[in-house]
């Protein structure tokens, strides 16, 4: 009997595989580029080369053009599996230098999020998980923000770990027409570890949508009654 599941479908989806490099899984956005000695590592499910590696070195990142396809204004959730290394630094960071947009680290060993207003840059309250990560295991996690509710929150491994009220009625920093993974410049942070699967939503995914996104992508073969699958047009590493 064939399963089929509603999946909430995101605005860009990066595998962040060998077969797709730093390519969105389905061409809907433009392809990152892979600096340094960023390299394909095995994955959250032990798939060869199921993630990229970060060395923790300050050419070492992946960046992300933003031509208004990552620009969600309102609301957004970022989600990914990460695999710690033991160093602090951003996994998702909307501008690549100077002022803050919103974006998703690895700070003080906890998962940090932080969202901030646009075109001001004009930090709100950061939230940060609970536990401290334990190096060399693989986490899941994602960040939402919802424009309705201004409620700001964090999920790992798919469940409600923090949230915040932040307010609502702004929209947010998420306009920038660069983001980046593992470097933020001008900050002496660089993450090491290894991160797949990233995804960002222009809504705020609730658990429930959250634990069938990071379902799917695992062993359980999950089809969307709204969504047909399609080979990408450019699969490998640029």
């Amino acid at each position: 009997m064939t399963l089929f599941l509603a999946l909430a479908l995101p605005v860009a989806h990066y595998p962040l595989n060998l077969a797709y490099g730093a390519h969105e899984k389905y061409g809907k956005q433009p392809s990152g580029v892979i600096h340094g000695s960023v390299t394909p590592a095995p994955g959250p499910h032990n798939e060869p080369d199921g993630a990229y590696e970060f060395p923790g070195t300050s050419d070492s990142y992946i960046e992300f053009p933003n031509d208004g396809g990552l620009d969600t204004r309102f609301s957004i959730t970022l989600m990914c599996w990460v695999q710690p290394g033991g160093q602090d630094g951003p996994l998702f960071n909307y501008r690549e230098s100077g002022p803050w947009g919103v974006h998703i680290w690895i700070n003080f060993k906890k998962f940090f999020n932080r969202i901030t207003v646009r075109d001001t840059h004009a930090f709100r309250t950061a939230i940060s998980s609970f536990e401290e990560l334990a190096e060399g295991q693989w986490y899941h996690v994602a960040a939402t923000y919802d424009h309705n509710t201004g409620v700001n929150s964090l999920f790992i491994n798919g469940h409600p770990d923090n949230s915040l009220f932040i307010n609502t009625s702004y929209e947010i920093s998420t306009n920038d027409n660069k983001v980046r993974m593992g470097v933020k410049a001008g900050d002496g942070r660089y993450f090491k570890g290894k991160i797949a699967e990233m995804k960002v939503y222009d809504f705020a995914l609730n658990a429930d949508q959250i634990q069938a996104a990071m379902n799917a992508e695992g062993s359980l073969r999950i089809f969307s009654l709204s969504f047909v699958h399609r080979e990408p047009s450019h699969p490998f590493r640029t």
